[in-house]
């Protein structure tokens, strides 16, 4: 009896998993962009703070990270410029806010001038004073975004969303190999519940 009831219990656990990974479909859910996986987990969004559907996809960007608080990565990638090159400036800026450990309250912050205040932040003194307001000095500012690790690090941002055709945000890329398509999801009734699903399941490098 109780062999019997171990074997049931793995044939439904194998039905379950089955059943689980049926509900997600190649070129609907995802799309495969690479052929091989990276070394390590994990889950990347491509992102800008200039983005109004980054602002609204943040309470389910914010989900995920609890999710996967060791395999989340937020990359900021220059493409959106309200006017010269505050595209690139932004992303040197939020890796400085990476390094000096502020980059939720400098999330929140921007998001909050560009899209519930409605004022774009158009300078780098723009920016300066966001990092000024939540306790970072201006010449802490100052040195951090002109240091080579952040120019350096924004840049190599930039060319893995480039290696990885990034033309729209935000963009989701599970283990360097897979690309989520929201699209695939508009008719869930629980949308951020079956996104994080679809996490999971790539995340075991299924295809």
């Amino acid at each position: 009896m109780k062999k019997w009831l171990i074997g049931f219990a793995v044939v439904l656990t194998t039905m379950l998993g089955t059943a689980q990974a049926q509900q997600f479909e190649e070129g609907k859910h995802f799309e495969v962009i690479a052929d091989n996986p990276t070394d390590k987990p994990v889950v990347q969004e491509y992102f800008s703070l200039y983005c109004v559907h980054c602002y609204q996809f943040e309470p389910i960007a914010e989900e995920i990270a609890k999710t996967f608080p060791e395999k989340f990565e937020k990359i900021h990638v220059s493409m959106i410029n309200p006017t010269g090159d505050m595209g690139q400036t932004m992303s040197r800026a939020y890796v400085a806010a990476e390094k000096l450990g502020i980059a939720r309250k400098f999330i929140d912050t921007v998001f909050d001038y560009h899209f519930k205040k409605r004022t774009m932040l158009t300078s780098k003194e723009d920016i300066r004073n966001v990092f000024i307001v939540n306790g970072i000095s201006g010449d802490e500012f100052d040195k951090a975004i002109a240091s080579f690790s952040v120019r350096a690090t924004a840049s190599q941002n930039d060319r893995m969303a480039m290696n990885y055709d990034v033309s729209a945000t935000p963009t989701f890329i599970v283990n360097g190999k897979y690309k989520l398509l929201p699209t695939g999801f508009r008719d869930s009734e629980d949308f951020s519940g079956d996104f994080i699903k679809l996490i999971k399941y790539l995340l075991s490098n299924p295809v």
